[in-house]
C-alpha cells in the first residue's frame, strides 16, 4: 500500500529480450496449420570434371545437384499470469496505490515472456534449459540446484526435472528465487535428495523429455560434428554440410583463437561469402570479460607529462562491445563459456501464431473458477506463441566452446 512503499516501483526481475527481438519472421517459409514445414537445401552441387579427348572418346555421364528438404514442426509456448480481484480493486487509483496492479501484471507479462524466449533460444531442441551442477541440501532434502547459468530461469517458474534427455521424468519443481550471485535456483518446496543427481536435466514445464521435440535453439544448429540431425536430416549422410565451424578452446580466449574461428568460416564458405555474411557475436558477460582481459594485459600508461597525484584508472567504465571487429551482443541468458557467431540473415522465425494475448471472441481476460464450480475472485490471462526457429545455412555461423570463465562470476 502507498503509505509504506517507496515512490518508485523497482523491477528486480530480468525481463528484456536481447536475441529474440533480433530474429525476424521469415517471409519465405510459411507454417501451415500444425503440419510440418519444409526447408529446401542443396548439400551437393553435382557435376563431374575429368580428363578426356574430343577425338571420338566417351565423355562420361555427369551428375546434377542433390536437393534435400529439412522439416520442422511448430511448437507452442504458453505464459499464464493471474491476479486476485482484491489486488485490482485495492490499487485502481492514485489514492490507493502507486501503481495499478492489474496494469503492472500485464506489463511484466510481456517482458517476462521475452525473457522466456531468450532462454528458450539457448536450448538444443529437447527443451533442456540447464543441467544440475550441484545440489544444495538440507538434511535429506534438496532445496536448490546449482546450475551453469541461473539467469536461464525466472522466479516462480515451474520446471520439469528429468534424469536425462530421453530418460525418466522425476518431478515438477517451482523456482522460489533465482540467485545469480551464487548461481543457484532455490526451490519453493524441497525435493528428496535420493530422487535427484548431478547431471539431471532441467527442462521447460510440459516437456516430453525427448530430443528434437522443442524449439530448435542455438545449441541445436550450432553443432560442430556430423552427429545428430539438422531439421530431421542426418548430418552424417552429408558430412560437413550441415555442421558449423567450431573450436574447442578449453582455456582462455585469445585473439589467435578468434582469428582461427574466422578462418574456419572462410575455409568452409570461401572468403567472399564469409565476408558478405553480416554476422554478430553472441555471448554472456564471461566471454566479454575474457576478451577484455587480453587488452588489459598489454595496455601501457605513459606517465610523461601526466599531472596530479593520482594513479591512472586502468579500466574504462564500460566493457568492449565488439569481438574481432564484430558487434558482440551480450546476453545474460547465454550459456557461459560459449562464443557464437550468428549470421542473422539465415536465422528466422516461422510462425503459425505470433506472440499475442490468447483471445476468445475478443476477450483476453478470463475468470477463474473455484472448487465449488462458482467463480473465484481471481482473473487469468495468457500470452501464446506458436512457431519455430529456422537456421538455413549453418556454415555461415561459427562457435567456440570451453572458454575459461573469469574468476568472480557464475560461482567461479
Amino acid at each position: 500500500m502507498q503509505e509504506y512503499v517507496r515512490p518508485d516501483l523497482v523491477d528486480l526481475s530480468l525481463s528484456a529480450s536481447v536475441l529474440w527481438k533480433r530474429i525476424e519472421e521469415n517471409t519465405t517459409i510459411k507454417a501451415v496449420s500444425n503440419r510440418p514445414f519444409r526447408i529446401p537445401t542443396m548439400p551437393i552441387r553435382g557435376g563431374k570434371g575429368r580428363l578426356g579427348s574430343l577425338d571420338n572418346q566417351d565423355m562420361g555421364v555427369g551428375s546434377g545437384p542433390q536437393e534435400v528438404p529439412g522439416t520442422g514442426t511448430c511448437v507452442t509456448l504458453i505464459y499464464a499470469a493471474s491476479y486476485s480481484k482484491l489486488s485490482e480493486l485495492a490499487t485502481d487509483s492514485d489514492e490507493k496505490a502507486i501503481e495499478n496492479f492489474a496494469t503492472l501484471t500485464h506489463q511484466m507479462a510481456t517482458k517476462n515472456f521475452a525473457g522466456y524466449m531468450d532462454a528458450w533460444l539457448q536450448t538444443d531442441g529437447s527443451n533442456t534449459l540447464d543441467t544440475v551442477v550441484n545440489l544444495q541440501t538440507s538434511g535429506a532434502n534438496t532445496v536448490g540446484f546449482g546450475v551453469n547459468n541461473a539467469n536461464l530461469f525466472q522466479d516462480d517458474q515451474d520446471i520439469d526435472l528429468w534424469t536425462a534427455v530421453g530418460g525418466a521424468f522425476i518431478a515438477t519443481v517451482t523456482v522460489q528465487s533465482v540467485d545469480i550471485l551464487s548461481n543457484v535456483i532455490w526451490l519453493v518446496n524441497p525435493i528428496a535428495t535420493a530422487l535427484v543427481a548431478v547431471g539431471n536435466k532441467l527442462m521447460m514445464n510440459g516437456a516430453s523429455g525427448q530430443a528434437n521435440s522443442g524449439l530448435f535453439g542455438i545449441r541445436n544448429f550450432q553443432v560442430g560434428t556430423n552427429t545428430s540431425n539438422w531439421y530431421n536430416v542426418q548430418r552424417n549422410t552429408y558430412p560437413g554440410k550441415y555442421n558449423t565451424p567450431s573450436l574447442a578452446v578449453n582455456g582462455p580466449l585469445t585473439p589467435a583463437l578468434v582469428r582461427a574461428l574466422e578462418s574456419q568460416r572462410e575455409l568452409a564458405l570461401g572468403i567472399d561469402e564469409a565476408d558478405a555474411a553480416k554476422t554478430i557475436a553472441h555471448s554472456n558477460v564471461d566471454v566479454r570479460n575474457a576478451w577484455e582481459q587480453n587488452a588489459l594485459l598489454v595496455q601501457r600508461i605513459d606517465f610523461e607529462g601526466s599531472k596530479g597525484d593520482r594513479s591512472h584508472d586502468m579500466l574504462k567504465a564500460k566493457a568492449p562491445d565488439q569481438i574481432g571487429g564484430r558487434e558482440n551482443v551480450v546476453n545474460i541468458r547465454a550459456l557461459p563459456g560459449y562464443l557464437d557467431y550468428l549470421c542473422l540473415k539465415n536465422i528466422s522465425r516461422v510462425e503459425t501464431v505470433p506472440i499475442d494475448f490468447y483471445s476468445v471472441g475478443g476477450q483476453t481476460l478470463f475468470p477463474i473458477y473455484g472448487a465449488s464450480g462458482g467463480l473465484a475472485s481471481a482473473l487469468v490471462f495468457y500470452l501464446v506463441w506458436v512457431g519455430q526457429i529456422v537456421a538455413v545455412n549453418t556454415r555461415l555461423n561459427a562457435f567456440a566452446s570451453g572458454i575459461t570463465i573469469p574468476k568472480g562470476i557464475f560461482g567461479k
